[in-house]
């Protein structure tokens, strides 16, 4: 399998969907994929261009979701790229638990939280969402294409953290106990940084989690 030279994943900067509790966003009239990022998430995109610019200069590739918070780091990251929306790279989707508070849950379907306790983080599949496997099906898709029409080339993607974790588990094997313990330790940065490099074939990551913007914004 060929794969890009470079590709980096940058998560996407702070949204209003970061700053609200789970509560709120259930209250929230706008739907998650049309989030919109914070002036906090704006500036932190920024920075993290800049920095990308300055280290690596352009890119080839241009990858987002559909997600507006994932659009929008891009564009301002890169204003003048080609970008190709793919919905392969949308984050994970909660279903119900867009829409319905911890404390309805208990009080209507006591039943359902007893399900997602008893299957647990990598099988419970939310009423209307996804499950891990399901999002795997998506990146494993997605993988094909980059190694069909990303050889050679340096690429971006802005990703969500959740779908970057899942990328990592099928990139580095990790079994699904790891890449859960991986969930519960490492939460990915707004406008963070995580790069691959293609080398004999596979893809070796060389930098993992790096938010470019942290020394320069403080709240």
């Amino acid at each position: 399998m060929t794969w890009p030279k470079k590709l980096v994943l940058v998560r996407h900067a702070e949204s209003i969907g970061n700053v609200l509790s789970r509560d709120e966003r259930t209250a929230c009239p706008t739907s998650t994929h049309e989030y919109p990022l914070t002036e906090k998430g704006r500036k932190q995109a920024s920075l993290t261009g800049k920095w990308l610019e300055n280290e690596f200069g352009g890119f080839d590739i241009h990858y987002v979701s559909y997600y507006r918070r994932s659009k929008e780091t891009m564009s301002i990251m890169f204003p003048d790229a080609r970008v190709y929306e793919d919905p392969r790279l949308a984050e994970a989707q909660r279903g119900i638990y867009h829409a319905v508070t911890d404390a309805e849950m208990q009080k209507k379907w006591p039943e359902e939280i007893a399900r997602k306790e008893r299957e647990g983080y990598y099988h419970y599949r939310p009423w209307g969402g996804e499950n891990w496997p399901d999002v795997e099906l998506r990146i494993h898709s997605f993988l094909g294409t980059l190694a069909r029409d990303c050889d050679g080339q340096d690429v971006i993607m802005v990703v969500h953290g959740h779908w970057l974790l899942l990328f990592q588990r099928l990139i580095h094997h990790f079994s699904i106990d790891e890449a859960i313990e991986k969930y519960k330790d490492l939460a990915f940065k707004n406008a963070s940084v995580t790069t691959y490099e293609e080398i004999n074939g596979h893809l070796a990551l060389k930098m993992e989690n790096f938010a470019p913007w942290e020394f320069s914004i403080t709240a």
